[in-house]
């Protein structure tokens, strides 16, 4: 039997970050958004014994690993434990989202492997209770649309948004580690260079500015608190944002932990310009053209055989 499930990369429209908690993790106060760029993973089983075998196709799967660092593994093992069988399965995973960028294409993938897991074990629980075993980002994958993450970013919500929205992702080559990220916003803060966030709560102007429909309006309302440490870390980025907001987009920013810079733009035919533009200047390795929202983690295909 085979099945297979996609789930989409997220952006943050705000991401606000709290101080180091005593378990090692930052208390967040994000909202999320899904994007149409999805990752898709399917599971085929084996002959008892085989264990899993994990392969990675598509335009980003390099660097992706096939060992239990691999999100999409971890998620299928800890559907089997559950069940109580045995873990043998080939895991095709075919990567559309960039790798280390900021995009959750990790998380993306968990929450696929969880999917079709469940579907292919007849596992009924909880879903979102173990992909929060797993990761921050991977409960929100489930939901997909527009949603507020708190905690660290594994409790969410749906917010009401109205329209469309239109990206432009621009990946860098090198990946950044999230982990060294968050240390270095931690060491900013030490030093005075930046300061944590008076309120650790959703940005109301943010959520009225989705409630409009607007693009103009969420593009006033856009924040990210380790966009700072990223730059700290990696100086270029600057220059995709500065090239991005010269070249006529509402808004730029770093998304998530970076590398990866998104900016928000008007329409689709906006969005092929600044892409023109982007692509013309090679301050980016790729450029993309991604829609917002999308569906969330979904069965899109079983074979049985």
């Amino acid at each position: 039997m085979k099945v297979t499930a996609s789930a989409p990369a997220k952006i943050n429209l705000q991401l606000s970050v709290g101080g180091l908690r005593a378990d090692g993790y930052h208390d967040l106060v994000t909202v999320y958004q899904a994007l149409d760029l999805k990752d898709e993973v399917s599971l085929t089983e084996r002959a008892d014994g085989m264990g899993i075998q994990c392969i990675s196709l598509g335009e980003f799967n390099s660097g992706v690993p096939s060992d239990d660092t691999n999100l999409a593994v971890r998620a299928a093992r800890l559907v089997a434990d559950q069940v109580g069988v045995s873990c043998d399965l080939s895991i095709e995973i075919t990567k559309r989202i960039p790798v280390a960028a900021g995009l959750a294409g990790g998380s993306a993938d968990a929450a696929a492997a969880l999917v079709a897991a469940a579907e292919l074990y007849g596992y009924g629980g909880n879903l979102q209770l173990l992909a929060a075993q797993l990761g921050s980002d991977i409960g929100f994958s489930f939901l997909g649309g527009t949603a507020l993450g708190t905690s660290r970013g594994e409790v969410v919500v749906p917010v009401m948004s109205r329209g469309e929205y239109w990206w432009v992702i621009m990946s860098a080559s090198n990946g950044l580690s999230t982990p060294r990220v968050y240390q270095k916003l931690d060491q900013l803060r030490d030093e005075g260079a930046v300061k944590e966030p008076m309120q650790m709560q959703p940005k109301q102007e943010l959520l009225q500015a989705l409630l409009s429909g607007s693009a103009n309006q969420l593009a006033t309302q856009l924040t990210n608190d380790l966009q700072p440490a990223a730059l700290a870390i990696a100086p270029k980025l600057q220059r995709v944002i500065d090239a991005a907001m010269d070249d006529g987009a509402l808004a730029a920013l770093v998304a998530g932990s970076g590398p990866t810079c998104v900016a928000l733009v008007k329409d689709y035919e906006h969005a092929l310009d600044v892409a023109a533009r982007i692509s013309g200047q090679n301050v980016a390795s790729r450029v993309l053209i991604s829609r917002a929202p999308a569906s969330g983690a979904e069965i899109v295909s079983i074979e049985r055989g």
